[in-house]
């Protein structure tokens, strides 16, 4: 999907098992508080800034917008600039509109969720982390900021060699939400998903799950993979 990705150090021996012991309890902590984090959690509502960096054209797009989630598997993220794209999720079925084609895509949730974990539906598996994803704790100058860790999610049941997009999540250390997602496809190209304002638990509304399309669209239903 355009705009949307719907998302892939070595020291001496002795130190380096040192290291790795160290770690490892560090990302189970810094895990299991993120998890507890997101079981917490029914509803939230955040604004989001993304930056979708193009190697191929040495250039950065960038848009702004909204976004709400809530258990079990609805989520909304609405854009607003450059175009007025719309992705939304009442738990079994997903559409997405293109603005610039008036056109919605729609497919069952569940064969999005077969396949490769991107955006849209990373967040809504955070509290069941440990189940769906092998953690890495890592440390990229480029991404890391103070305040939060860095943390590289594999799919559990996909091996590091077959990897064809990296999940980057920034969590914050004060309050264990995530903060920051980074995209990586297999070219290089980097998408940064900033979460701004992040609000839970404030009951939101199914209604906000609904989707009618926009009068005139094309609705294209997409085949379920075989």
């Amino acid at each position: 999907m355009k705009n949307h990705i719907l998302l892939t150090l070595s020291l001496l021996l002795i130190l380096g098992q040192f290291a790795h012991s160290e770690q490892s309890t560090q990302v189970d902590f810094i895990v299991d508080k993120l998890q507890k984090k997101y079981e917490g959690i029914n509803d939230f509502h955040a604004d989001f800034v993304q930056e979708a960096e193009v190697r191929a054209l040495n250039k950065t797009q960038k848009a702004f917008g909204e976004v709400w989630f809530k258990k079990p598997g609805k989520m909304r993220w609405n854009y607003y600039s450059p175009t007025k794209d719309t992705i939304v999720s009442d738990g079994k079925i997903l559409w997405y509109y293109i603005e610039g084609e008036n056109q919605v895509l729609e497919s069952n949730l569940k064969d999005l969720n077969d396949g490769d974990t991107s955006s849209t539906t990373l967040l809504s598996g955070l509290g069941k982390i440990k189940e769906l994803f092998k953690v890495k704790l890592i440390n990229d100058p480029a991404l890391q900021n103070k305040t939060g860790y860095l943390l590289e999610l594999i799919p559990i049941d996909i091996d590091e060699d077959e990897i064809k997009n990296k999940i980057i999540i920034n969590v914050n250390k004060s309050d264990s939400l995530v903060s920051t997602i980074y995209l990586f496809d297999p070219f290089g190209n980097q998408t940064k998903i900033s979460l701004i304002k992040t609000q839970t638990n404030k009951k939101i509304s199914d209604k906000i799950f609904n989707f009618k399309p926009p009068k005139g669209a094309e609705i294209v239903r997409l085949p379920s993979p075989k």
